[in-house]
This record gives structure tokens, C-alpha cells and sequence, in this order.
């Protein structure tokens, strides 16, 4: 029988500190823990102790770092204490690695929802996690609905966070604790315990409910279409004609568009990036098709010259212009005098009117146009939700759903989908229905 082997301990070499350990497969090897010059030798012995008890523990898990001090830093042992404001560090990190920025580039809302709760977690921060119950919770839910911030650009008018944003950085928080049960942080009884803090319910709190805007009439899409740019106008119109998310309307291309159907164009919005495109949803493996019906192609027949050009069809470089070209309409003093079109414009300005809109962009033309107008102001995703009720009304709840589903494929394949054959027939309808 095999003797047992002795404990590792600490021994110098040169300059350094060193221990000799067999690693889970038999084989041995030498791990380093420096000189004692970063470190005091107190703190050296003080860390290789720590060390050796995560590795007794999980070995492999320990041996998968190369630094001894990473290891102590990044492992999570069940006899260390960590502090509240250690476990969110932690929570965050692991957050970051599994969540993808979003496809626009900004940041995800999960992420967002952290930075927002930080604040109301630093009282605790120094506090084991252990100790961290639903008094402190409640406590931390009653900060949020009396809390009030400044959005940018409305300096003089302080917000508080809704009802939704609450719940849902509660919820986070909920989650939050469930992680670190797997990971032996907290345990499952302290989660449950959590549970005793309730969600908001509408009209027994002091926070404010967005409650949803009317849906948007004809009138007031005109109204407000008038008081844009004609690119604005015309997106918005392509918004209420195909019930098609601001951010596909943003980034429609001419080659995008499929027109084997005269009667009614399907635009695959990333018809480019791979057999399911590139849309919001594409996640799901499933497929995204904007029936655009004789109205929508009466729109973007004028804008399109090239149907193979990979350029947005919509951009503020062509807003600029336009708005530009209808000053110069409106121009009273004769071209002899004063200054010619362009002469005083500068060379290398700070702004430069981009190629692409942005649903941000995109929204703030709508909230101006909406003020300008005296009209209740509505974002272009209202639009959105504005057709799909008129598509209900008009025709059907399935007829809404497939013209709001997610469809999307390859030229060769888009026809053979029945989904998507249903929503060309439901656009075709629609346009025959409102003449």
C-alpha cells in the first residue's frame, strides 16, 4: 500500500518562494509564488495556505491558473467570507462574458440594470452576503421609488424610475442571489428568504406607471410628417404601412429587397450576413420577411436607382440635402448676389451627417416633429404597435401576427416557406382593403 503523502509546504528556491504538489493524474510540478520583495514573506505563507486549501478542494479547477494569486482572487471558496460588493464584482464579470453587446453596439440592458443598482448596494458593500436579507431589500426597493435622476439634455426636470424599471432591478437582484447559490456564495434558503420582497404593484406604490399611448391616428402621422425631413416622413410611412421594427427601417438596403413578387417586394433585412439575416431575432433560427406591398414600393421606387447597392437607403447625409435643396427653393435674394449655394460652408466641420440612422436618431426627429406639430408625442415603434392593431381590426389576429412574426431566408428558400407566403397574402390584402 502506498504511503500517504506529506503535506506541501513552502520552501525558498534562489529568490523565490516555491511548493511542490502532485497534480489529480500523479504527475508532479512546481508552482511559484515569488519573490519576496512585491509581497512581505507574512503575506507570502498567509496566501500559500489559502491557496493549498482551494486546492484540496478543486484541484483542477485551482492548477487552470497560472498565477497562484489569480487563483486565490478568481475561486470562490465556501470558507472565505465575500462582501456583498465582492459578489456583485463577481456577478458582473460572469454577466459580461455570457451576454453579447447588442448588435448596434450598445450596451445590454442587462448591464444597464447593474450599473443602475450599484448605487443602492454600496451602503452594503462591506457586509458578508450572508447577512444581506430582506429587510436590507425592502429597504433598497423603497430607495428606488424615492430615488430621482437627470436624463441628458432635461437638466431642469427630475424623473424617478417606473414602476417596470423597479421590478425588473429587483428581479435582477433575485437573480443575482440564485447564481451565487450555485457557486456556494449564498445559499438557497437566503434566496427564498429574498422572495418576501414583492414586486410593485400598480397603484399600491408611490412610482409612476408609462402608461401606453393611445394608438397613433392617420391625422397625426400626417400632422407630424409634415414638420420632418422627407427621409424621416418616408421611414415613417414604411413603419405604418408594414408594421417593420425603426431599426429595420434604419438600416433598409436596396439589396435587401426582393422583387420577384411585382405585386408585393420582400425586404430580408442582412440579406448578406448568412441564411437567417441579420435582425433581432435571428437568434431564435428563425426567419425575418417585410412584405412590401405597392404603397411601400411607391415610397422607395423614387430612392432606389440601384437594387444591388449595399448602402442604407435612408441617411441624414440625404436629409441634410434635402433640407438644404428646399432652402435654396425657398431663396428670395437673386444668385448674383449675396452668397452661392455652398460658399460658405465649412471645410472640415465638427458634425458630419452620417450614412445611417440610428433608432436613437431616429426617435429624438419623431419627439421634435411631435412638439412642433402640438401632437401627443409618439416614438416610432408606437407606429408599430399602431399598425398590428389595425391589421387586427382590419382583418385578422393571425393576419397581425404574421405580418409582426419572425421570418427571414435566402433568396432560394423564401418562397418555399409558408409563413412567409401567408404574410405576402395578408399584405396584399391590406393594400387592396385600405384601395
Amino acid at each position: 500500500m502506498a504511503a500517504k503523502r506529506k503535506r506541501p509546504k513552502l520552501r525558498q528556491k534562489g529568490n523565490c518562494f516555491v511548493t511542490d504538489i502532485y497534480k489529480p493524474d500523479g504527475s508532479r510540478t512546481t508552482i511559484s509564488f515569488g519573490p519576496p520583495d512585491v509581497r512581505t514573506e507574512g503575506e507570502i505563507y498567509a496566501a500559500f495556505g489559502q491557496w493549498l486549501d482551494l486546492f484540496n478542494k478543486q484541484p483542477q479547477k485551482i492548477l487552470g491558473f497560472s498565477d497562484p494569486y489569480e487563483a486565490i482572487a478568481k475561486t470562490i471558496s465556501p470558507t472565505t467570507i465575500c462582501t456583498v460588493g465582492q459578489f456583485l464584482d463577481k456577478y458582473v464579470e460572469a454577466v459580461e462574458q455570457h451576454l453579447p453587446p447588442l448588435r448596434d453596439g450598445r450596451m445590454n440592458p442587462t448591464l444597464i440594470r447593474m450599473n443602475q443598482i450599484k448605487p443602492f448596494l454600496d451602503p452594503y458593500a462591506d457586509w458578508p452576503a450572508a447577512d444581506f436579507g430582506p429587510d436590507e431589500l425592502k429597504k433598497i426597493q423603497d430607495a428606488m421609488v424615492a430615488h430621482q435622476y437627470f436624463r441628458q439634455g432635461h437638466e431642469d426636470e427630475p424623473i424617478g424610475y417606473t414602476r417596470l424599471s423597479i421590478n425588473q432591478m429587483i428581479n435582477e437582484i433575485h437573480r443575482m442571489w440564485r447564481w451565487g447559490n450555485g457557486r456556494e456564495i449564498t445559499t438557497e434558503a437566503q434566496g427564498q428568504r429574498l422572495k418576501e420582497v414583492r414586486p410593485l404593484r400598480i397603484g399600491r406604490s408611490m412610482a409612476k406607471d408609462n402608461l401606453k399611448r393611445a394608438p397613433v391616428t392617420e391625422d397625426e402621422l400626417e400632422r407630424v410628417t409634415h414638420g420632418l425631413t422627407c427621409v424621416t416622413a418616408d421611414m415613417l410611412r414604411l413603419i405604418w404601412i408594414t408594421a417593420m421594427r425603426p431599426s429595420e427601417v434604419c438600416r433598409m438596403r436596396p439589396f435587401d429587397i426582393l422583387r420577384e413578387d411585382k405585386a408585393c417586394w420582400l425586404y430580408i433585412p442582412g440579406r448578406d450576413a448568412g441564411l437567417l439575416g441579420d435582425h433581432k431575432t435571428a437568434h431564435f433560427q428563425r426567419i425575418r420577411a417585410v412584405p412590401l406591398p405597392s404603397k411601400a414600393q411607391a415610397i422607395l421606387k423614387p430612392r432606389v436607382t440601384d437594387f444591388k447597392s449595399k448602402s442604407c437607403i435612408f441617411s441624414p447625409a440625404q436629409a441634410v440635402q434635402e433640407l438644404l435643396d428646399r432652402r435654396a427653393a425657398k431663396r428670395k435674394t437673386p444668385l448674383k448676389y449675396g452668397n452661392s449655394p455652398g460658399t460658405n460652408r465649412t471645410s472640415h466641420p465638427m458634425i458630419v451627417p452620417g450614412d445611417e440612422y440610428s433608432s436613437q436618431t431616429f426617435n429624438v426627429a419623431v419627439g421634435r416633429a411631435c412638439i412642433r406639430a402640438g401632437v401627443e408625442r409618439f416614438t416610432p415603434y408606437d407606429l408599430r404597435r399602431t399598425a398590428a392593431t389595425r391589421i387586427r381590426s382590419l382583418l385578422s389576429k393571425d393576419d397581425a401576427r404574421l405580418m409582426l412574426g419572425h421570418v427571414s431566408s435566402d433568396t432560394t428558400e423564401i418562397y418555399l416557406l409558408e409563413e412567409v407566403q401567408e404574410a405576402v397574402k395578408v399584405a396584399k390584402q391590406l393594400d387592396a382593403h385600405e384601395g
